[in-house]
């Protein structure tokens, strides 16, 4: 099963558009993203630029957190699952949250095959023991903490072979 895997959007409607059009993304099963959406509006985004299953979990910047539940309610494919997301998809355990440090509890509990989360907005892929930790990097293409342009990226998933491939936008 291929998995999109996108997170850190604030707002950034422009990339979000880039993404949601490419090939890579809509050639997915299912849409996993890790949070901050920030306005409520961009729920609608998600909801009407990809047709299947789409996953969220709430990030520190989801301010509205009424409207945003409201508004993912309106799309019958997407599930909105607050802080954390704990399922199976294409054959493997996944969890998900936005923080990295939850995410790397998470990895080392060993009760999961694949974790992600966002937040710092550095795409990272590693190893913990068996368990792929994954940070798909902002859509937003910034990273505040530096407060310089980073690449705008996502990930698709092969949760059969578990690899991954990084596109940028």
């Amino acid at each position: 099963m291929k998995i999109a895997i996108l997170s850190d959007i604030h707002d950034h409607v422009w990339n979000l558009k880039k993404a949601l059009h490419t090939e890579a993304l809509q050639e997915t099963e299912a849409l996993l993203f890790c949070g901050d959406l920030c306005a409520p509006f961009v729920i609608h985004l998600l909801g009407e630029g990809y047709a299947k299953p789409i996953h969220l979990v709430l990030g520190n910047n989801d301010g509205d957190v009424a409207a945003i539940i409201r508004n993912a309610a309106q799309y019958p494919n997407m599930q909105l699952h607050g802080e954390y997301y704990r399922d199976e998809l294409g054959g493997k355990t996944i969890a998900m949250n936005h923080y990295p440090d939850k995410a790397r509890e998470l990895a080392e509990s060993g009760m999961y095959d694949i974790v992600c989360y966002g937040h710092n907005h550095t795409l990272n892929e590693e190893k913990t023991g068996p368990i792929l930790l994954l940070n798909p990097g902002p859509i937003m293409g910034y990273h505040g903490g530096r407060r310089e342009d980073v690449p705008a990226t996502f990930i698709v998933l092969d949760s059969g072979k578990m690899q991954t491939a990084v596109y940028s936008v």
